[in-house]
């Protein structure tokens, strides 16, 4: 009899989930495929010439330095203050607003300093050197990005890609952050398969925003993909395993959903209810009714799924289309325990009947009947009958098969039955 071992376990080669590439590597899918570069790797940056600040100036913003490192910011936004007001100097006053945005920064006043590193930013053209000018640009864009003030983080965030010929996967990443979070799924795509692309570790959080995009855009193949690489990133990460699993069920893709799931159960991951309710489910959807009533028993014993009369009936169900009578006997009597209605007791009463368990099949038909609420009643009796006669208990059968005549569905059945039953008892009676 087949019951299901770990047998699909290589399958998981079959799908792919083993051979889409070493780590680090993002998918191409149909929304990825033709994402062009985020900068220009040819672009020729020229540097400004250099510039030497005052005297005045230098002794003064060295002031308000040593201040900033005594962490006496008051201080030293005192100094730069009346340096940026008192100067006509573009230079000095960009330099001046560029330590006043350090300053507030560090004071966590967000809004007064992306007010001045914008100023060094705009005054600083054409005097500071590029990549202090893109230094600066990425502080404005942060600073708007954490203020939540999309409209401009996403105009700095291209202005500095724009300017720049080296690749940034955590401007990429909050570029196609705050895209996503704009409501603009289609742009966030190729900002975060570049932050995921070009980092040196694979990024969790460029591959989630692509995951998100690939699902609200209904592509599954590609968030299948991006799951699969997920799970080689991070296989410790349970919700990607779920996911996937869940994805492959929602789109019939039922032994793949199975591959998942069983791949989940056997590394020890599984914890919750949804877990096991799942995998047993996936078995039951691809056939394999021992598995899927193990599966269940075991949530249940680890106190994981709930230990009611529904799920017993359904791990019964399972064992008895199995073909494991004893095992299915003992779920469906678990099952009868919880509930008062007698028709868990009538299917352990009739599998104990099919094991020629005659003597204790009659206790439970019995039992069955006292409960009552049975869909079947005649069913009862007829079997409870036949069973007696097993035992030899002739009267007693003839008397319950009298009972189970009452019942339109088995009144032919019981009739012929009884009336055998008679013969066989006079043919004893005469020898």
């Amino acid at each position: 009899m087949l019951k299901g071992s770990l047998i699909t376990i290589p399958l998981l080669i079959f799908i792919g989930i083993s051979t889409i590439g070493a780590a680090n590597t993002v998918p191409l899918t149909n929304l990825t495929n033709d994402c062009k570069p985020l900068i220009n790797k040819s672009l020729e940056i020229k540097n400004a010439s250099l510039i030497a600040l005052s005297k005045r100036a230098y002794k003064r913003i060295n002031r308000a330095l040593e201040k900033l490192g005594e962490e006496k910011y008051n201080e030293a936004i005192d100094l730069l203050e009346k340096l940026f007001n008192s100067s006509k100097n573009k230079y000095t006053q960009s330099t001046a607003a560029k330590y006043l945005g350090i300053a507030y920064s560090r004071q966590a006043k967000n809004i007064q300093a992306t007010a001045f590193f914008e100023k060094s930013l705009e005054l600083g053209a054409g005097y500071f050197q590029h990549k202090e000018l893109q230094n600066l640009t990425q502080n404005v864009a942060l600073m708007h990005y954490s203020l939540d003030n999309k409209p401009q983080a996403l105009k700095f965030f291209e202005r500095w890609m724009k300017n720049s010929n080296v690749d940034n996967e955590q401007i990429y990443l909050l570029y196609a952050d705050t895209l996503a979070n704009s409501g603009k799924i289609n742009s966030s795509i190729c900002p975060a398969y570049w932050s995921a692309k070009v980092g040196k570790t694979p990024h969790k959080n460029a591959l989630n925003i692509l995951l998100n995009s690939h699902y609200q855009l209904k592509e599954f193949t590609g968030a299948i993909e991006i799951l699969k690489q997920l799970i080689l990133d991070f296989p410790e990460e349970k919700r990607y395993w779920r996911n996937l699993a869940s994805i492959y069920a929602s789109q019939d893709m039922l032994q793949d959903a199975l591959v998942v799931m069983e791949m989940f159960y056997v590394q020890g991951l599984m914890e919750t209810e949804n877990d096991y309710m799942l995998l047993s489910r996936m078995f039951a959807y691809n056939n394999i009714p021992y598995r899927t009533a193990v599966i269940l028993k075991e949530g249940i014993d680890r106190g994981h799924v709930k230990d009611n009369d529904k799920n017993w009936k359904d791990i019964g169900e399972n064992f008895h289309v199995a073909g494991e009578l004893k095992e299915a006997i003992i779920a469906y009597g678990r099952s009868a325990d919880k509930t008062n209605v007698g028709d868990m007791d009538l299917k352990r009463a009739e599998l104990l009947a099919d094991d020629e368990n005659f003597e204790q099949a009659v206790v439970v038909f019995d039992k069955a009947l006292l409960k009552g609420s049975l869909q079947d009643p005649g069913k009862a009796y007829f079997r409870k009958g036949l069973a007696q006669y097993e035992l030899k208990n002739y009267d007693q059968a003839i008397s319950t098969l009298q009972e189970a005549k009452k019942y339109i569905n088995w009144r032919s059945k019981a009739r012929q039955w009884a009336n055998y039953i008679k013969g066989i008892k006079g043919q004893v009676a005469s020898l």
